[in-house]
């Protein structure tokens, strides 16, 4: 669970370190998942919850179904339409972007504070086209919100390398820019939070608990 209470989270992308692979992923979805059954039942009770509040989130979460149907006619080809973008086609943006300029694979693994700044501009942009996804079908309608997940989840990840001014190695990224550690400033774990009342971010540092004997 995250320091949200009743938010857990799993990837191998959180925490600014690709090398978790699938593996990993699918481990720590297991202990998240029994975590958060765990958590329900500890709970005991059914939460309080605005009835407003949930139809509105529903109307957000079918929203792409909703601008699928209002645009389909529009064009002989329904993938390609200038009122809306698919699901698979905003994937391949977000994976361009990640790679390029976030430290991928056809970088090397380098990246820089100008190539994570430049990024951080094309962030922006991917944010704006994810309110412009359709679904066609549900299975369309859960790959648009893994995608605005995975979108969140980079966003964190360009801000935590450009916030951590090193390279800390053994990790999968080098920052050209910075190519050596520096344990005196940087022997950390760094933070983010996001503020939904004002949509800034917090960039933190929290300090690294040594187990005696390890």
């Amino acid at each position: 669970m995250t320091t949200a209470d009743a938010l857990f989270a799993v990837g191998d992308a959180s925490g600014a370190s690709s090398h978790k692979f699938s593996s990993g992923s699918h481990a720590e979805g297991r202990i998240a998942g029994k975590a958060a059954i765990k958590y329900i039942i500890e709970k005991g009770q059914e939460p309080n919850v605005d009835a407003a509040q949930v139809e509105k989130l529903k109307a957000q979460i079918y929203a792409p179904f909703d601008l699928y149907e209002a645009h389909k006619g529009e064009t002989t080809d329904p993938e390609i339409n200038t009122n809306y973008i698919m699901p698979r086609q905003f994937l391949h943006r977000l994976q361009k972007l990640m790679d390029e300029y976030a430290g991928g694979v056809s970088s090397a693994f380098k990246t820089s504070k100008a190539l994570l700044e430049r990024g951080m501009e094309l962030m922006v942009l991917l944010k704006e086209d994810s309110d412009k996804m359709a679904a066609r079908d549900l299975h369309e309608l859960t790959r648009i919100w893994e995608n605005v997940q995975r979108m969140w989840i980079a966003e964190s990840h360009i801000r935590t390398m450009l916030f951590r001014e090193e390279t800390r190695w053994p990790g999968y990224y080098f920052r050209s820019d910075t190519p050596k550690m520096d344990d005196e400033n940087w022997r950390c774990f760094a933070n983010c939070r996001w503020d939904p009342s004002t949509g800034e971010w917090e960039m933190m540092k929290k300090d690294v608990w040594n187990m005696p004997g390890v």
